[in-house]
C-alpha cells in the first residue's frame, strides 16, 4: 500500500469512527489518546474478524477452548463426547497453555472458553474482564495397585506419608488450599516423591511400582479401575478438591452453545 492510499484510508476510519487517531505535525506523526484505545483493541478486532470470516467459510461454528493440563487429561474427553452428541456439527479447537497466555487469548477474542483449577483464577490478570463460574467440584481419591500394603493400614495423614507419593501438579497455588499443619507434614515428608504434570503418566507410575497416585475421583474410577487399580477415598482432613471454574469474557452476551460446552463439562463430573 502507498504513503498516500495509507493516509487516505486513516482519513476515512477517522471520519466513520468521529475521532481523530493521530496527532500530524510537518515533522512526526503521533496517536492520539483515541488512537492507542484502538490500537489496544486492534488484535480483538482482527481476531474477530479472523473468527467470523472463518465460520462463514465454513458455514459452521467453531468453538476455541483451552484448558490446564489436569483439565485435558481428566476431564475434556468425556465432556467432548456428550457435547458432540448434541452439537455434532460444532467444531472445537482444544489446547493446553498457561493461564497468563489463555487469560490472554481470551481479552484478545481468540478463544472463548478457558477451564482451570479455581485455586489458580485468584491469579488471573485483569480479572474484572471476565465471568467466573464453578463447573466441577469433586473430591481427589488415592489410587494404587491392587496388592499395596496401604489398603492393609489405617489410610491416616501419618500413614499416608510413609508411603511414597506421584502427584500431578501440586504446585504453590494448589498447595495454599491444603491446611497449614498438614501441608506442613506433607513437606517435612518430602511429599510428593514425584511431581509429574500428567494424570496419565501418575497412573503409569503407579500400574508399575509401589508408589501411590492422587487423582481426581471421576477420571480415577473411569481410568484406573479399566486397569485394575484400587480406588480409595482420601481422608477427610485432605481438603483439597479437583475444582474447575469456567472463564469467558463479560461482555460476550447470552450463548446457548458454549453455554452447552460447559453443562458437558459439569455433567461428566456429575454436576449439573
Amino acid at each position: 500500500m502507498t504513503h498516500s492510499a495509507l493516509t487516505k484510508s486513516v482519513q476515512l476510519l477517522e471520519q466513520e469512527l468521529g475521532a481523530e487517531l493521530f496527532n500530524r505535525t510537518t515533522r512526526s506523526v503521533v496517536p492520539t489518546d483515541a488512537g492507542n484505545r484502538l490500537a489496544q483493541r486492534a488484535e480483538e478486532l482482527l481476531a474477530l474478524a479472523d473468527q467470523i470470516g472463518d465460520e462463514v467459510l465454513t458455514g459452521s461454528r467453531h468453538l476455541r477452548l483451552i484448558a490446564g493440563p489436569a483439565v485435558i487429561e481428566a476431564s475434556l474427553a468425556p465432556a467432548l463426547a456428550a457435547f458432540y452428541k448434541s452439537h455434532p456439527n460444532i467444531r472445537v479447537t482444544a489446547e493446553t497453555l498457561p493461564l497468563d497466555i489463555a487469560a490472554a487469548r481470551l481479552r484478545q477474542r481468540e478463544a472463548d472458553l478457558i477451564l482451570f483449577h479455581s485455586t489458580t483464577v485468584s491469579a488471573i490478570p485483569e480479572k474484572r474482564l471476565f465471568q467466573i463460574s464453578r463447573i466441577i467440584d469433586e473430591a481427589y481419591v488415592a489410587v494404587m495397585r491392587q496388592d499395596h500394603p496401604a489398603l492393609h493400614r489405617d489410610f491416616s495423614i501419618d500413614e499416608m506419608l510413609r508411603y511414597k507419593w506421584a502427584i500431578p501438579g501440586y504446585g504453590k497455588i494448589y498447595r495454599s488450599a491444603i491446611p497449614t499443619d498438614i501441608e506442613e507434614k506433607y513437606r517435612n515428608a518430602g511429599f510428593p516423591h514425584y511431581r509429574v504434570l500428567s494424570l496419565v503418566s501418575c497412573l503409569a507410575l503407579v500400574a508399575d511400582s509401589d508408589m501411590i497416585t492422587l487423582l481426581p475421583a471421576s477420571f480415577a474410577h473411569r481410568d484406573a479401575r479399566a486397569l485394575g487399580l484400587t480406588v480409595v477415598p482420601m481422608h477427610p482432613s485432605y481438603a483439597a478438591r479437583y475444582d474447575v471454574s469456567a472463564i469467558t469474557l463479560k461482555n460476550g452476551g447470552a450463548d446457548p452453545v458454549l453455554d452447552a460446552l460447559k453443562n458437558a463439562f459439569a455433567t461428566q463430573a456429575g454436576i449439573g
